[in-house]
C-alpha cells in the first residue's frame, strides 16, 4: 500500500501529450556486424542491398514487438535502435534488452547454459537532430563483469578470399576453415592478439557483411573475459556458458533478465555520470571466443522494451508530484514517513539526499533545499 501511494505520487503528471507512446523499438538507426556464421542470415541479404535495405529489414523484424532477432557476428558487431520518446531515467530498472540465452538442463543447479552476453552503450541526443551523430555524447553501461573486463579494447578483421583453399580443422570435421576472416586486437593476452574466425558446415555463406564495401573493419570497446566451459573433453560439442552479472545484453534467459539501469552509465574512464533520459541504444558483442560447434560468440537481439514509457523526470522533492517543489513536500514527505518504513520504494522524489534510504535526513534536505532557492 505504501509503494503504491508513493508510486502513484512519482507518476503525477505522466498523463500528458507523452501518454501513448510504444514501449518497443521504434527506429533502426544502424547496424554493422562482424563477421560470424549468422550474418548475411539475420537479416538476409540479396544482391543490390543497401545499408538502408538492411536497416528496413531489421525494422520490420524488431520494430513494434519482441518477436525478431538479429545476430550481431563476433566481437564488436553492433545494433543502434531507439524508441519513439526519449527513455526516462526513473532510477530503476529502465530498459529490458531480450535475448536467446537458456538455463542448461544438463546442469540445472549452476547459472549458465547458453549465453553470449552483448554490451550497452546509452546515447543523448546533445545536438538535437534526432539521430545519432558526431555531436551526440555516448556512455557505456557498467555491467557486473566491468572490473574482470578489457577496456579500451580494439580488433580489426580482414575480408577473406572466398576462393581461397580452405584449411579444416585437424580434428573438429564440423569446422571447414581455421583460416577464414583473419583478425588482429590488442588484447592483453598474448595469445589472443591475433587470430581467425573459423568457418563452420552448418553456415557455408560468406560471414563478411556483404552490403559492406570496405575490406577492413574495425571495432572498439569493453571487451568482457572468456567463460565458456568445454564439457565435451576437447570434442568440441559440449559448451557450458555461465551467465554473467548484471547489465549484458543476451546473458539471462528473458524471464530472469530484469533490464538495466540509466544509473550504471560511465564515461569512457569509467566514471558515473547523471543522465535524467537517454535517446539512443547500442548493443554490440562483449566477447571474442569460438565455441566449438556453438561457432563464435554472437550476440543475439530478440527486441527491447522501455519498463516505463509514458514516465516523465522524477523532480527531487516533488513528493507530492504537482510539479514543483514547495513547502507542501515537506508536509507530504512527513506525511509518509509516519506511515512507516519506506526504504523500499523505488522513486528519488523523496529521497532528496540521494542516499538510497528515505528517512527524516531528507526532510532536512528538502528544507535546506528550499531555504538555499536551488531547485
Amino acid at each position: 500500500m505504501k509503494k503504491s501511494l508513493l508510486l502513484a505520487l512519482a507518476a503525477v503528471g505522466a498523463m500528458s501529450a507523452s501518454a501513448g507512446n510504444s514501449p518497443y523499438i521504434a527506429r533502426v538507426y544502424d547496424y554493422l556486424p562482424a563477421p560470424g556464421q549468422f550474418v548475411n542470415v539475420f537479416p538476409a541479404y540479396k544482391p543490390g542491398y543497401t545499408q538502408d535495405s538492411i536497416n528496413a529489414q531489421l525494422e520490420a523484424s524488431l520494430c513494434g514487438g519482441l518477436n525478431g532477432s538479429v545476430s550481431l557476428g563476433s566481437y564488436g558487431g553492433y545494433i543502434v535502435f531507439g524508441f519513439d520518446h526519449p527513455v526516462i531515467n526513473m532510477h530503476g530498472y529502465d530498459v529490458k534488452i531480450h535475448g536467446n540465452a537458456i538455463q542448461s538442463e544438463a546442469v540445472p543447479n549452476v547459472p549458465g547454459g547458453s549465453c553470449e552476453p552483448g554490451i550497452i552503450m546509452v546515447g543523448v541526443d546533445a545536438d538535437g537532430d534526432g539521430v545519432p551523430s558526431n555531436g551526440d555524447r555516448w556512455y557505456e553501461i557498467k555491467g557486473g563483469e566491468y572490473a574482470r573486463s578489457q577496456q579500451h579494447y580494439e580488433i580489426t578483421y580482414y575480408k577473406p578470399d572466398e576462393s581461397k583453399v580452405k584449411v579444416p580443422h585437424e580434428s573438429w570435421r564440423f569446422i571447414t576453415d581455421v583460416e577464414y576472416v583473419r583478425w588482429t586486437s590488442n588484447d592483453q593476452l598474448p595469445d589472443s592478439t591475433s587470430g581467425y574466425v573459423w568457418r563452420n558446415s552448418f553456415h557455408s555463406q560468406p560471414y563478411w557483411p556483404l552490403w559492406i564495401e570496405d575490406t577492413v573493419l574495425t571495432f572498439r570497446g569493453t571487451k568482457l573475459p572468456n567463460t565458456a566451459i568445454d564439457m565435451s573433453g576437447g570434442k568440441g560439442n559440449n559448451w557450458f556458458q555461465p551467465f554473467l552479472g548484471e547489465g549484458y545484453v543476451d546473458n539471462l534467459p528473458n524471464g530472469l533478465e530484469p533490464g538495466f539501469k540509466i544509473d550504471w552509465a560511465i564515461d569512457e574512464d569509467g566514471n558515473p555520470v547523471e543522465l535524467d533520459h537517454i535517446d539512443f541504444i547500442k548493443v554490440y558483442t562483449g566477447q571474442m571466443y569460438y565455441c566449438g560447434w556453438l561457432g563464435e560468440t554472437s550476440t543475439e537481439v530478440c527486441g527491447a522494451e522501455d519498463l516505463h514509457p509514458d514516465a516523465v523526470p522524477v523532480v527531487i522533492g516533488d513528493v507530492d508530484g504537482d510539479g514543483r517543489v514547495s513547502i507542501d513536500d515537506v508536509t507530504a514527505l512527513i506525511d509518509l514517513l509516519l506511515k512507516g518504513d519506506l526504504t523500499d520504494i523505488n522513486t528519488s522524489a523523496p529521497d532528496v539526499n540521494q542516499d538510497g534510504i528515505i528517512n527524516i535526513d531528507d526532510v532536512t534536505a528538502l528544507i535546506d533545499m528550499l531555504l538555499s532557492g536551488k531547485y
